[in-house]
């Protein structure tokens, strides 16, 4: 089991998007806005550390949401030969493209199913996913065609959550939205923690003609300033649906008052600082 401490960047992603005060704030928007600065630029860097680009690579970012892996990629100064984002959102991939162009980033933004890749075959040599997986609707489709799309030996990074038992925000979240919203919203926290067993990976992996297999368990420490506007913006931008939007102003404050009860040590009073665990495997095809 691998621990790291992540430290949150407020200079990265949707806090230097330039959009009009006039436009409404999308669902992508405060997805990108709170968890990804928070979250997912951790976990990208993460599997970036695992399976390096190297220069001249075609890289696929697989369920890229806003895009986060690709951007890491671009900063890393990595020269690699293209770089190509697939998402089923429409919606997150105009956030991907505007902050694509604020950096002046050469990508291709592709709306597509996981299961039926748009891409002809043996285009790619490396491919990140990061979680993801547990929400495709037929898994073994989604990594025949990863497979199918990846050069002979292409390599894959994915990382996918680890038990709502090892991972202490997801658990406050999945409670505090279950008492306030309903339990169709706490199971769709719990579906974050759908596809835990490293032993059912790994046979999904080798079923799909993956080798040189490697899981591990890793722990980010992850952290925000300000817990309220955290627990207010991931309730809100989760990747599985604004589960507030339908509240009331006094349930969706009792919501979050909720969530960071339930946060226990993970809450200082002002901010949070938890662990966050995941399964992280890397293969090649």
């Amino acid at each position: 089991m691998i621990f790291m401490e992540s430290v949150k960047r407020s200079d990265r992603g949707a806090f230097s998007m330039n959009r009009n005060s006039t436009q409404p704030v999308t669902f992508a928007d405060r997805y990108q806005s709170v968890l990804v600065p928070v979250i997912f630029e951790p976990w990208a860097n993460e599997l970036l550390r695992r399976a390096p680009p190297r220069p001249g690579e075609h890289v696929l970012d697989l369920a890229c949401g806003t895009g986060v892996v690709t951007r890491e990629i671009a900063r890393s100064g990595v020269a690699v030969g293209s770089l190509t984002g697939a998402d089923h959102s429409a919606g997150m991939l105009d956030v991907a493209r505007q902050l694509a162009a604020q950096m002046s980033l050469d990508a291709l933004w592709v709306e597509a199913d996981a299961g039926a890749l748009p891409f002809e075959a043996d285009r790619f040599d490396l491919a990140f996913c990061q979680q993801a997986l547990q929400f495709f609707p037929d898994r073994p489709a989604a990594l025949d065609e990863l497979g199918r799309v990846l050069k002979a030996g292409g390599r894959v990074a994915f990382c996918v959550q680890r038990a709502l038992s090892e991972n202490p925000m997801l658990r406050a979240q999945a409670e505090a939205l279950e008492k306030n919203a309903g339990p169709d919203a706490g199971e769709a926290v719990r579906a974050i923690c759908g596809l835990s067993d490293p032993d059912e990976i790994r046979g999904l992996f080798e079923d799909a003609g993956f080798r040189d297999i490697e899981i591990e368990s890793v722990t980010l420490t992850l952290h925000h300033p300000d817990a309220r506007a955290f627990a207010s913006g991931a309730m809100g931008g989760m990747h599985t649906g604004d589960k507030l939007s339908g509240l009331e102003n006094d349930r969706t404050n009792r919501a979050v008052e909720d969530f960071l009860k339930g946060l226990g040590k993970c809450f200082d009073g002002t901010g949070i600082r938890f662990p966050h665990v995941s399964n992280v495997i890397v293969a090649r095809s």
